[in-house]
């Protein structure tokens, strides 16, 4: 019986919900999907800046450090009256002139630079000038094969070197035989003021914490954060190796996302890497994952939104509303005799007030009619009495024609309360 209004109304009441819910879904998940990248991207910002803050905090540390031991050094120079250029000497293969201090050539001595060494840790050097050359005289800066690196010369390609060759200091990180070095360079001058050499001091960059923040930087699966340099990678996770890294930079099929921030002052570059695929594959199953439970939850809200309608509606209407139409057509038509079927026990319901209408309207139209028959039979008599009353006027007819008027007048009466009962108007 209810199968009308469950299907016409109710159903797609319920359907309307679920479209309206499940597009709400769909659209949170684009937005689920594109938060997911966006979180990824940010995760890379935040791994490069923790980067960025070991080196930044490492270089401050490192160059109060530095300047302390450039000032043992200079302050040994100049305990021992100043340096002056000595005569030539033979330092690894070159020939160049040596520096002097205190009356002492510093070629092949190194009491001063593992002084310094010894009080401040690092390395230190001595550098004399020759041309447009400074090469080391006296240095406990060591080759690979472990013997001092007298003889070598300042690598001409380093900021350092552009700096000093202007008489200018610095203090920065420069390549030291294939390694990073936090390091000051002092021009060195003669009594006379003579530019004839350098003094260097220096620690090798190492970086303890650098290795927990690089191992932090799991980007996605496969995705890391590593430091590098024009030729080489320097500083990687523990959990890839160097040919890894360096291949996924290179990207040469543009699979992976690789982004690159310089270090300044260090003269590296921090990379960023992750591939396409896994970005793409983890925000789909978020995005998909966020869509799915939407539509699940719109369902459940259709479905209930669907019993709650069609349990609650139908009883207040107490049946199909375009069956309790046509009982109202009918029963507007005068069939009172329509029987109306009531769904459910509310007595305050749509068919259970039509019907209580019909059963009032059946009793006004029996009163009215067991009335208007009862007028009839009355009025039959009154004729008979009147007639009685003409034709010869006594005591008798007379209290029967009083008899019979009485008799009109109360059941017109009665007829009058039986209609009285229905509100005709306010």
């Amino acid at each position: 019986m209810s199968g009308g209004f469950r299907f016409q109304v109710v159903l797609p009441v319920a359907i309307v919900a679920l479209v309206l819910v499940s597009l709400g879904a769909v659209g949170f998940s684009f937005w689920t999907t594109q938060h997911e990248e966006s979180r990824v991207r940010q995760q890379v910002a935040d791994n490069v800046t923790s980067i960025q803050e070991v080196f930044v905090t490492t270089a401050s540390l490192m160059e109060d450090r530095t300047r302390s031991g450039m000032a043992l050094l200079q302050d040994q120079i100049n305990a021992r009256g100043g340096a002056e250029r000595g005569p030539p000497v033979t330092v690894g293969d070159k020939t160049v002139r040596d520096i002097v201090v205190g009356g002492r050539g510093q070629a092949g001595n190194f009491e001063m630079v593992d002084y310094v060494t010894r009080m401040n840790k690092g390395t230190a050097t001595i550098f004399t000038r020759d041309g447009d050359r400074f090469v080391r005289v006296s240095t406990n800066v060591m080759k690979d094969n472990g013997k001092r690196a007298v003889g070598t010369e300042l690598n001409n390609t380093t900021k350092a070197y552009a700096a000093l060759i202007k008489d200018v200091p610095f203090y920065g990180v420069v390549d030291i035989l294939g390694n990073p070095f936090f390091t000051g360079y002092e021009p060195l001058y003669s009594k006379s003021g003579d530019y004839i050499g350098i003094t260097y001091v220096g620690y090798k960059a190492e970086l303890p914490v650098l290795k927990e923040a690089l191992d932090r930087s799991h980007l996605l699966q496969s995705g890391f954060v590593a430091v590098v340099d024009d030729k080489t990678v320097r500083y990687l996770p523990s959990w890839t190796t160097a040919e890894q890294v360096q291949q996924h930079i290179d990207n040469k099929d543009g699979s992976w996302v690789i982004n690159r921030t310089p270090l300044v002052g260090w003269g590296l570059m921090i990379v960023s890497a992750y591939p396409i695929d896994e970005l793409r594959s983890v925000s789909r199953a978020v995005g998909y994952g966020v869509g799915l439970a939407g539509i699940l939850i719109g369902a459940a809200i259709s479905l209930t939104l669907f019993l709650l309608l069609d349990r609650k509606v139908l009883q207040l209407l107490g049946g199909e509303p375009r069956t309790a139409a046509e009982y109202m057509k009918k029963i507007a038509d005068g069939d009172l005799a329509v029987n109306i079927g009531v769904i459910g026990k509310r007595e305050d319901s749509l068919m259970s007030s039509l019907k209580l209408m019909q059963l009032k309207l059946k009793n006004l139209v029996s009163a009215v009619s067991g009335g208007a028959a009862e007028v009839n039979e009355q009025s039959r008599k009154f004729d008979t009495a009147y007639a009685a009353f003409q034709r010869g006027p006594d005591e008798v007819s007379s209290q029967e024609l009083l008899r019979q008027t009485k008799g009109i007048s109360r059941t017109l009466s009665l007829l009058e309360k039986s209609i009285g009962r229905f509100k005709l108007s306010h």
